[in-house]
């Protein structure tokens, strides 16, 4: 796929790094589950932009390049510049999504996530398959070398196959250096060329065939996204959990680093029996226990749990584990093999 800009399309500033377009996409992807994890039942849509506001400049954010919108129930269905309301309340069981657009060091972030709350099922559905369908697509884009247009055509496809409308008035849009809309680069979706990696956000909105809601997602095509670990090496980056701990706020360690996110919100989550066979991070998590992380892991050690990648540029953004809600002991897993556990250690003494 390209490498370098094809046209003025593509083009991007003199400052423009796309090291620096990977910082403020794990930023943004940050951002986003941080304000989900703090959004509740009961509140408006205008609370809860006003609690993103509040979430982005508390990581020093530049500007926004465009506004934070976060869409409740029926809203999820409307587009970027369609109006929402204010004053919807989020419900007990309910699905929202979160669109971000932050500016870090003059990069252009762009972010977007749905959540569910409560335990309806085709809500749940409906947003694991917006994520599904994106890395479907991407993964397209980079075995394929498909034009935007050529993307959003199998996006058609596949969101139909999978019991889906996808939304074709959202297409995607270019991102870069700070302000990315003077080159006038139109829609993803109308770009007859094969999209160059770190200047275009892949936009999937879908909408449930029948019920009055959607979901969306939406991330930055990166070329070596997907690159996997060689075997045997020092360690796969990806974190093991026994369990979910979908009710909580927490955060998740990988040798000394954390990752903060709820875990049933992180991207690519799903329950499986899980046998560990080369070098991993392993973590399991019990009523007391949040997780455990060992920087070797072996076939014995199987876990019932969740599974999630952890890119190199959110643990580059990553800082020492330390919480002050959490003590850290060493625990022996069934299988013999040393970790170290995050009890919680709310109310108690230190």
């Amino acid at each position: 796929m390209s490498t370098l800009p094809t046209s003025r399309t593509e083009a991007t500033g003199t400052k423009f790094s796309l090291a620096a377009m990977q910082r403020a996409r794990a930023l943004s992807q940050l951002a986003v589950r941080r304000i989900a994890s703090a959004v509740r039942p009961g509140m408006t849509q205008r609370q809860a932009c006003d609690l993103a506001t509040a979430t982005l400049q508390k990581l020093e954010i530049e500007r926004n390049w465009h506004p934070v919108i976060v869409r409740f129930g029926e809203d999820t269905l409307k587009t970027f510049r369609e109006e929402s309301d204010p004053a919807r309340v989020l419900g007990e069981r309910d699905i929202f999504f979160i669109d971000i657009g932050p500016v870090w060091d003059g990069h252009e972030g762009d972010a977007g996530d749905s959540f569910v709350v409560g335990d309806d099922a085709r809500m749940a559905a409906c947003a694991e398959a917006a994520r599904t369908l994106w890395h479907e697509v991407a993964a397209r884009w980079r075995a394929d070398r498909l034009s935007g247009q050529a993307l959003y055509a199998f996006a058609a496809e596949r969101a139909q196959a999978m019991g889906w409308r996808l939304n074709l008035d959202i297409k995607g849009h270019r991102v870069c250096d700070f302000p990315h809309a003077i080159y006038q680069a139109g829609r993803l979706g109308d770009f007859g060329l094969c999209p160059a990696t770190g200047l275009w956000i892949l936009e999937i909105q879908i909408a449930h065939p029948a019920l009055p809601f959607g979901a969306f997602y939406e991330d930055l095509l990166i070329a070596d996204d997907a690159a996997r670990p060689a075997a045997g090496g020092a360690a796969t980056e990806q974190l093991f959990s026994y369990g979910t701990l979908q009710l909580q706020s927490v955060q998740m360690a990988t040798f000394g680093r954390l990752l903060a996110g709820r875990l049933d919100q992180l991207p690519g989550y799903r329950l499986e029996r899980l046998a560990i066979r080369d070098p991993a991070v392993v973590a399991t998590s019990g009523k007391s226990h949040h997780p455990i992380v060992v920087p070797t892991g072996r076939a014995e050690d199987g876990v019932d749990g969740a599974v999630f990648a952890i890119t190199p540029a959110e643990l580059a953004l990553s800082d020492a584990y330390e919480v002050e809600d959490y003590r850290r002991e060493r625990v022996r897993l069934a299988s013999g093999l040393e970790a170290w556990a995050y009890v919680d250690a709310r109310g108690q003494p230190r």
